[in-house]
């Protein structure tokens, strides 16, 4: 979040205005307050002055303005309008959903339901900056304005609040423009201008919205909708102008449900976590591996079939050669890419009537994980870490071996309600088991919580284990596919979901006991096997066919998988395009 250097190049003819700063912490700014308080809350400048409502921050970050004003015009001779940056958690407003942790700790001890762990948030309406305490002297005609970098989806407020949450635009109900409209009156006389907002394309999803403009979790097609729609709610609140976040994607990026996962931190840059919403609020997508290289779900089979196919051992009797299943592996600086291909199934639909499919991963160590495939159909030497099942194409799920997975399971909902003792520090281990049983890949994304007046709101977050099915066409968010013509079952997950915390190095989570920083080590390869499922109605499952061929006592040995490891990088390849959102935007913006 810091930026510095020598910046030689002349934009002045493009220069509307200046908005110093990034966001305060609100800890910060009670800090500042509780240092400096006899520093004084007024400041009469040349160019700027507060009035008697401004805290000593508003008074100091006035003079930090009034400088570079000051600056420019002994400089240059220019005077542009000015503002400091604010964001949702420091606004002047009141909200009486949001309470400081020690109110939220008084309601907790009232009934009962203690916080073993605070959870890791920030104070978001325990002290606000106010651009209302600052204004332009006589001579400053280029005059000062508001700024806040305002998303739909956070602070909890912005979805909670009653006023909010009954608020309409002129395109039906909205959260935001609720937010906004209240936030444009107490800025009556002030030009307000959104410096951030819109929504990202990631797969991952960090926090839930009312009408469904989350932090993440939409295609490139949903995003450009939400942000047009965002755009247009700026103009009708009345504030002066919005920015949209951002340019480009930026790999670099960090988002707090992922951010502890992202191991190293410093090789962040060097790889793209579709599951981290922070890095791709781009209007200009930037997409991992080579254009031309690139394997589009649905495209064409070629490409495909140009990954290398795992070398596993040859079947010990023919009717098995024929009915066994082929698998491919790929990979790129943002997903895994597995091609099953079932040769007596080409040019024909998959029977999901009548058939499942199971691929299942060992992503560490053959002594460790799940030996069984789901519902213990198979068994044998190689522990999975992780199984891929599909039924039919509404129905897809990648689940992960009990105690693996960093997050809380899926009855957090049903039975942890906000009970934080779940959510203490627990080694990220693999344990070795043997009864087929896999877990949800749940993740809670909106904590649990009560309002300054009492009202509790439960968790609620989502299973990012689900696989969308589709085509690249379809949705930028499509997760498998299955092409009927080459009879091959397409999939591609994730780097994140897999648990690898820098597929740059080949380096993924695991950890024998919780320390102080969650441990890692390094991969020795992926073995990966395929069951075909007999799932007719009414009949116990049978296996159809397996890869590689079970042993004669219908067990899978060790010996018979092939380790596949990806090829490691110290510079990231990427290509570029524009995302449906130039042309959403591009279209708003050319109407008066």
């Amino acid at each position: 979040g810091h930026a510095g250097g020598r910046y030689d190049a002349d934009v002045s003819r493009w220069t509307l205005g200046y908005i110093i700063g990034r966001e305060w912490e609100p800890y910060a700014v009670a800090a500042f307050e509780a240092r400096f308080r006899g520093m004084g809350d007024s400041y009469r400048g040349r160019y700027l002055e507060t009035t008697g409502f401004a805290l000593h921050i508003d008074a100091w970050m006035a003079e930090a303005c009034d400088d570079l004003l000051r600056y420019e015009v002994e400089r240059y001779n220019t005077l542009r309008p000015i503002a400091y940056t604010n964001w949702p958690t420091l606004d002047p407003l009141t909200h009486p959903t949001e309470s400081t942790g020690d109110e939220e700790q008084a309601w907790r001890d009232r009934v009962g339901r203690p916080v073993p762990r605070a959870p890791a948030e920030y104070e978001n309406d325990a002290i606000g900056l106010d651009a209302m305490a600052v204004r332009a002297t006589a001579k400053n005609p280029a005059g000062w304005f508001a700024s806040y970098h305002a998303y739909p989806y956070y602070p909890d407020f912005m979805l909670y609040d009653p006023g909010y949450d009954t608020t309409r635009s002129r395109a039906g109900r909205s959260n935001y423009f609720g937010y906004l409209r209240e936030l444009k009156r107490h800025h009556r006389g002030v030009p307000l201008l959104l410096s951030e907002y819109g929504v990202p394309s990631s797969r991952g999803m960090a926090h839930l919205q009312p009408q469904g403009w989350h932090h993440g979790g939409h295609d490139e097609v949903a995003m450009a909708r939400i942000d047009a729609r965002l755009t247009r709610e700026i103009r009708e609140s009345g504030a002066a102008g919005g920015i949209i976040f951002a340019w480009i994607d930026e790999w670099f990026k960090k988002n707090w449900l992922v951010l502890e996962y992202e191991r190293p931190l410093e090789n962040t840059r060097q790889w793209h976590n579709v599951e981290d919403a922070e890095q791709h609020y781009g209007i200009l997508g930037m997409y991992a591996g080579s254009d031309t290289a690139a394997r589009p779900l649905g495209g064409a089979a070629a490409r495909w079939r140009g990954m290398p196919a795992l070398p596993y051992p040859a079947p010990r009797v023919g009717a098995e050669a024929r009915a066994r299943p082929a698998l491919r592996a790929g990979s790129d600086e943002s997903y895994l890419y597995l091609a099953v291909e079932f040769p007596d199934l080409a040019g024909q639909p998959f029977p999901w009537a009548t058939e499942d499919v199971i691929v299942a991963l060992d992503t560490y160590r053959r002594d460790l994980g799940q030996r069984a495939l789901p519902g213990g159909l198979l068994s044998g030497e190689v522990g999975f870490e992780f199984a891929a099942i599909f039924r039919d194409s509404a129905d897809a799920e990648l689940r992960i071996v009990p105690g693996y997975s960093p997050y809380v399971g899926g009855e957090a909902i049903d039975t942890l309600g906000d009970d934080y003792s779940r959510f203490a520090r627990r080694p990220i281990t693999i344990p070795a088991l043997a009864d087929g049983r896999y877990d949800s890949m749940f993740v809670i994304t909106n904590r649990a919580r009560f309002a300054r007046d009492g009202r509790f709101f439960p968790a609620s977050g989502h299973n990012r284990g689900r696989l969308r099915y589709g085509t690249a066409a379809q949705s930028t968010l499509s997760d498998w596919t299955w092409d009927r013509a080459a009879g091959m079952l397409q999939l591609r997950l994730p780097w994140n979901l897999l648990n690898v915390s820098d597929p740059s190095t080949a380096t993924l989570l695991y950890e024998e006991r919780a320390g102080d920083d969650i441990g890692t080590a390094r991969s020795d390869g992926f073995r990966i096997g395929v069951a075909r499922v007999a799932a007719t109605p009414g009949a116990a499952p049978a296996l159809l066919a397996t890869l590689p061929a079970a042993r004669p006592d219908g067990t899978w040995g060790a010996a018979d998988f092939p380790s596949w490891e990806w090829p490691t990088w110290t510079v990231p390849r990427y290509h570029e395009r524009l995302k449906p959102v130039y042309d959403s935007l591009k279209a708003v913006w050319s109407r008066p």
